[in-house]
């Protein structure tokens, strides 16, 4: 049996068959031929995003992403032209992160030619219909964030103002209600001016397609594009040494508990030792926190390592969702599984196990469109690639002990920023930092 997991780690993993090519105005046209499924995807990548804002125009990426689903000139009005593309039965959607924004159209082939003019319209003539209606929506989304006293409740903010601090990457991709309550019209269409240019967008499709045939397609709808010019991201700043301890009280019945350090990004040469340090404590019920804190112990429902990264920094967090009388418990659980990387050899099984999961992470992105174009298209725009083979080479060469050199450099307490949220969290934080006095030291 292990003879046979070791021959499958040890065997290589294949890139997808897909073609690349750009218009006269810098815009990447990508195909994935897909032939055996029924339906055409079609993403358009714009390389946007928070980290490109100013700090007077925060949030206007994402309300922009909003927007344009509001009507263009051939179709003004919001309603009639989501009809108009779903009696193609088609649907969209869209999504904004700190370094992009992207959206897509999944379509019947038949419906391809139409389908996409239509869709492709928002980009070249939108109109921003019924803003004050749609301002509405965004300032909901982001009550959702505070807690009654209008504080931000979301763990990625609050931290974020300490590990990029006076950074794009410091703020909420929603942006202030401030900022976005005197948005204009003129506002989005400068910013799209500046950002929605061929050389910062990439088209992708998926399905049973003929690049040739895309490659016009992307011509006759956004070809007419200005060319422009790609924003250059400006690198956080270091932070100032922790650790660092954030408390917001909130009603909700159990606190949201955090532990995050910040570490390199995926451009890094480390990255794949993070990634191996993020699935061994948490991938699949036998890792180290769902097996140790959940499944043994029974101290929360929900238990977590996370590894956000951008193009030059990233964290490294280990969080819970925790009822107050486990909270001193599952603090120190969490402190006590970093300890035990570095104090305990990791076993052959337990890393067999993390790479014949990580390698099959990989091969499925193979049947995945959204993760294909992410890997192969989405990360040109940021002039960074690595194929699923060559991810596969730098994974497989990493061996266990790699592990506790990582953890003793960077989970250490000036790198370290905790947060807490939830029923009297300022007051519960003193005793977590005197658990961490007495227990931290790697």
């Amino acid at each position: 049996m292990s003879q046979a997991i070791n021959s499958s780690v040890n065997t290589e993993i294949p890139d997808p068959d897909y073609q690349l090519s750009r218009l006269e105005n810098g815009l990447i046209v990508a195909t994935l031929p897909m032939p055996w499924l029924h339906e055409v995807n079609v993403t358009v990548l714009v390389r946007s995003g928070s980290r490109f804002e100013s700090e007077e125009e925060s949030g206007i990426a994402h309300f922009l992403e909003h927007m344009l689903f509001k009507g263009t000139n051939n179709t003004p009005n919001p309603t009639k032209f989501h009809a108009l593309i779903e009696s193609m039965a088609a649907d969209m959607n869209a999504a904004t992160g700190h370094e992009s924004n992207a959206f897509w159209i999944s379509l019947p082939v038949e419906q391809l030619k139409t389908g996409l003019a239509t869709f492709c319209e928002m980009f070249t003539s939108p109109v921003f219909s019924d803003m004050e209606t749609e301002r509405k929506v965004v300032l909901a989304e982001m009550r959702d964030e505070e807690n009654e006293q209008g504080e931000s409740t979301n763990s990625a903010v609050l931290s974020g103002r300490k590990f990029w601090p006076d950074h794009p990457l410091s703020r909420s991709i929603l942006g202030s209600p401030e900022i976005i309550k005197n948005l204009t019209k003129e506002n989005l269409y400068n910013y799209m001016k500046r950002h929605y240019c061929g050389g910062n967008i990439a088209i992708a499709f998926c399905g049973p397609v003929k690049h040739e045939d895309c490659e016009k397609l992307a011509v006759q709808n956004l070809g007419q594009l200005p060319k422009g010019r790609s924003p250059t991201p400006s690198p956080p700043p270091p932070m100032d040494p922790g650790p660092h301890w954030i408390g917001v009280n909130d009603q909700d019945a159990q606190f949201c508990l955090t532990l995050g350090f910040r570490t390199f990004g995926y451009n890094a040469d480390e990255y794949y030792k993070i990634v191996a340090l993020r699935r061994l404590l948490d991938d699949g019920f036998s890792s180290r926190l769902q097996a140790n804190i959940r499944e043994k112990q029974g101290l929360v429902y929900d238990v977590w390592a996370a590894y956000p990264a951008f193009f030059e920094c990233g964290t490294l967090e280990l969080g819970a969702s925790v009822s107050p009388e486990n909270l001193e418990t599952v603090f120190l659980a969490l402190i006590d599984e970093l300890h035990a990387i570095v104090k305990k050899p990791i076993s052959s099984e337990e890393w067999q196990r993390l790479q014949t999961r990580w390698k099959a992470s990989l091969i499925t992105q193979l049947d995945r469109p959204s993760m294909l174009i992410d890997r192969y298209i989405g990360d040109r725009l940021f002039n960074h690639q690595e194929p699923l083979s060559k991810a596969w080479e730098k994974a497989k060469e990493l061996n266990p002990d790699h592990l506790p050199a990582v953890v003793k450099e960077l989970m250490q307490p000036k790198n370290m920023v905790a947060t807490l949220i939830g029923p009297k969290a300022r007051e519960s934080l003193p005793s977590l930092q005197k658990i961490f006095e007495q227990h931290f030291n790697l």
